[in-house]
């Protein structure tokens, strides 16, 4: 069975379902919602390596959904083992697929896991009480658990999820050097959104790799 992005959505709405009609309706206007956001870029790339490179069997219907077709439009010639197999999916050609197939609203090559926040989590839909962010995980974690006034024993939940350092935002500049600026303006574009809702400055993490093609093309 393949899977899109409505998978989310639908899961949610199932377990809604779980509760009365009135429920329901009283749990949107009642309930503390919060929600954690990621610089677009960092998020990409992270979004890639859990997808295509950290190869796990659940995962498997992501790669047949989006890296055959990744496979199929940006490699020529590609092997029938990697078409089979669909483990050795490389950066440059899932960028190659966001450009050229994602939008600013949901396509087929926009998964949850990658799409515009705008289009997932509900942000136009849900009124959220609190919105942190990924980079600075620990502070926020402790003023999401002020503001919804948690108990100690509710906030022990939440110790599992403070940031822990990885090798994500160290290797951006490593990863995104393999593709032409153009395609980094366009991904600009498409997640413009993601950038705008949440205080995120393009090209943000990226903005020396601008300043070393000034450097190597001064006429430009």
């Amino acid at each position: 069975m393949l899977f899109t992005k409505r998978t989310k959505k639908e899961k949610a709405m199932r377990i809604l379902k779980r509760f009365s009609e009135q429920e329901q309706n009283v749990m949107p206007a009642t309930y503390f919602k919060f929600t954690f956001v990621r610089e677009p870029f960092e998020r990409l790339l992270s979004a890639y390596k859990d997808k295509f490179v950290d190869i796990r069997s659940e995962d498997r219907h992501y790669r047949e959904l989006h890296g055959r077709e990744i496979l199929k439009n940006y490699r020529p010639n590609a092997s029938r083992r990697s078409l089979e197999e669909l483990n050795d999916i490389r950066f440059t050609e899932f960028m190659e697929y966001l450009v050229k197939k994602g939008r600013n609203k949901t396509t087929m090559a926009m998964d949850w896991h990658w799409d515009n926040y705008a289009n997932v989590c509900g942000m136009c839909e849900i009124e959220y009480d609190f919105i942190g962010h990924y980079d600075s995980m620990e502070q926020d974690l402790a003023d999401l658990i002020k503001a919804a006034r948690m108990s100690p024993q509710n906030a022990k939940r939440f110790s599992g999820y403070k940031h822990a350092p990885t090798n994500t935002s160290a290797s951006l500049l490593q990863y995104y050097s393999q593709i032409p600026l153009k395609w980094i303006d366009r991904l600009g574009q498409i997640y413009n959104d993601s950038f705008k809702m949440f205080g995120y400055n393009f090209p943000g993490p990226l903005k020396s790799l601008y300043e070393n093609e000034r450097v190597q093309s001064p006429n430009i």
